[in-house]
């Protein structure tokens, strides 16, 4: 796969395919987005301006031309008979999953994604066929026998705490807070700063709290659902990673009645 082997080829279809999908976005939106330099991505700039890829509609804001098109959509086809196929191989091969019911070796088993697991049960006319057995809530080898729906993004609850120079963990109404968790007992809970560490604490949950923001970005993409409490100096920052990692979230605040 040629395109893979090249990273100025890799760069170059992340570019034209973000200028195609958001026509507004600027070199800084787009070094921003992808992880990479002002500096790198003008360069980048530069070599698809010069090559006729990309047309400069006047400072700032670029449109990808005809050429560029033509470019990106026969890399495109390429890259998605490339992971069909190596998605066709994948499903052909085993997975683990956690059994819900026992589970006799040999048994037609369908599986599915839910809150960012694979499940596995035993079911006439399933997916799968199970490889050893297992009992209730053990790990299962299952030989995959046809695909499965992918999951959907997780959903997240973002819960704002104020600072502790605005009360911190001490504004956040605890029972509403506690009772949010409790109506959604297979979402993970994260806290993005002191307060919202506390605010937790208060609502009678231990956080994940280093690497809480990676955390929930891998698992909402993985299906499951996410409660973030995060404290109000650190949230735009928080709104900002959802938004380029295109998840959607509903903001909260539990406030106390003075």
């Amino acid at each position: 796969m040629k395109l893979l082997l090249s990273r100025k080829d890799t760069i170059r279809l992340l570019i034209l395919s973000e200028l195609v999908l958001n026509k507004q976005s600027s070199q800084r939106d787009i070094a921003r987005k992808f992880g990479l330099t002002p500096q790198a991505i003008s360069e980048h700039f530069k070599d698809i301006i010069a090559e006729n890829l990309v047309s400069v509609v006047h400072k700032g804001y670029y449109e990808v031309t005809e050429k560029g098109i033509n470019w990106l959509t026969k890399n495109l086809l390429d890259l998605h008979l490339f992971s069909e196929e190596l998605v066709r191989k994948l499903f052909s091969r085993s997975v683990v999953a956690i059994a819900v019911g026992d589970i006799k070796e040999g048994d037609e088993v369908f599986y599915w994604f839910q809150d960012g697991y694979i499940y596995a049960k035993s079911e006439k006319s399933g997916n799968g066929i199970a490889l050893m057995s297992a009992g209730d809530g053990e790990d299962v080898l299952i030989k995959a026998t046809s695909g499965f729906e992918p999951p959907r993004k997780g959903e997240i609850i973002v819960l704002k705490v104020p600072d502790v120079g605005g009360g911190g963990s001490r504004k956040v109404d605890a029972d509403a807070f506690r009772q949010l968790i409790k109506n959604r007992p297979r979402s993970i809970v994260v806290a993005i700063g002191v307060e919202a560490l506390v605010a937790c604490r208060k609502a009678g949950v231990e956080p994940i709290f280093f690497g809480a923001k990676d955390a929930c970005i891998e698992a909402a993409h993985q299906g499951s659902g996410v409660i973030v409490a995060c404290t109000e100096s650190l949230l735009n920052d928080l709104l900002r990673r959802l938004i380029d990692e295109e998840l959607s979230f509903e903001m909260k605040e539990f406030m106390r009645s003075e």
